[in-house]
């Protein structure tokens, strides 16, 4: 009984939408009066807000993942870099997308066949250029009050200085490089496909109205959703990343971190034009040498 107490409170009802897909828009009130009368009846307002702060997360662990077969998987090391982006509900969220769908990439290994993004920044820049990377990935996460935009990549221990150096030059290149007509209309259209296939399917239909209204208490058509992307310009794209390199990066690593930069390094790179890591000390070694710093200082 505590634990479906503890759930409920987790789900007010400023948290629920209920949707129904052909089925009588009454009869589906009815049945939300009487199986859901409380939450109806609740105050919906929440004063919390998220506020994006920037900053870093290591976690080393040089061990190999576990593995269900013969032979052992091989220890990575994973970084991802991001920046404060927009709300779901801001103007700039389509540009967001579109710049996401725009750098694309992936693993290293694709099937290929159309669709499949081959063509997009990541892969042609980054994943058929250095072989040492297993993948590289960008990602865009919009919450409520603001999001996150990031590059991920995952390499072998002994390259991930410079798999962190490839990262914060595709994030300088998206601020100062051009963006050509071919790429952004070649993202737009692959956006637009993605979002009109989904909707074939009436159970994804069913879970965007719940969402759209969730979010912002309405539902745009796809007809809108594609006009918004359509008017996407390559000057709104660049003058976006501006806009996102100028907050504070925030830095996760994981794995084999005896070649990450430390975070004061990441930081001062991306405020250098050519984005270029200089000092060559990873956050490994920083950390202990601040550990031996602080044992002579007690001492």
């Amino acid at each position: 009984s505590s634990g479906i107490n503890a759930e409920w409170s987790l789900r007010p009802g400023s948290r629920m939408t209920l949707v129904g897909v052909g089925v009588d828009h009454e009869a589906l009130v009815r049945s939300a009066q009487k199986h859901f009368p409380t939450v109806l009846n609740e105050d919906t307002s929440e004063e919390n807000v998220a506020e994006y702060s920037g900053g870093y997360c290591y976690k080393h662990d040089d061990q190999p993942p576990p593995s269900i077969g013969p032979q052992e998987l091989p220890t990575l090391t994973h970084v991802a870099i991001g920046f404060k982006s927009s709300a779901h509900q801001h103007e700039d969220y389509v540009k967001y997308c579109v710049l996401n769908t725009l750098m694309g990439g992936g693993g290293s290994f694709s099937a290929g066949g159309p669709g499949k993004g081959m063509y997009t920044r990541l892969y042609l820049q980054v994943l058929n250029r250095y072989h040492w990377i297993y993948s590289a990935l960008a990602l865009n996460h919009p919450y409520q009050d603001c999001g996150i935009f990031t590059i991920n990549g995952s390499c072998h221990p002994n390259h991930g200085w410079d798999l962190t150096q490839v990262i914060i030059k595709q994030f300088k290149e998206m601020e100062n490089g051009k963006i050509n007509h071919s790429e952004l209309e070649r993202a737009k259209t692959q956006l637009k496909s993605t979002l009109l296939m989904n909707l074939e399917y009436r159970t994804i239909e069913l879970e965007d109205i719940g969402r759209q209204v969730l979010a912002s208490g309405e539902r745009k058509t796809p007809a809108e959703l594609c006009a918004m992307i359509e008017a996407v310009t390559p000057h709104q794209l660049q003058a976006l990343a501006k806009q996102m390199l100028a907050s504070k990066p925030a830095v996760g690593a994981f794995g084999d971190l005896k070649n990450v930069p430390s975070y004061e390094e990441i930081e001062a790179a991306f405020k250098r034009d050519n984005g270029e890591l200089t000092n060559r000390i990873s956050h490994f070694l920083l950390k202990g040498m601040r550990s031996k710093a602080t044992g002579l200082i007690k001492s």
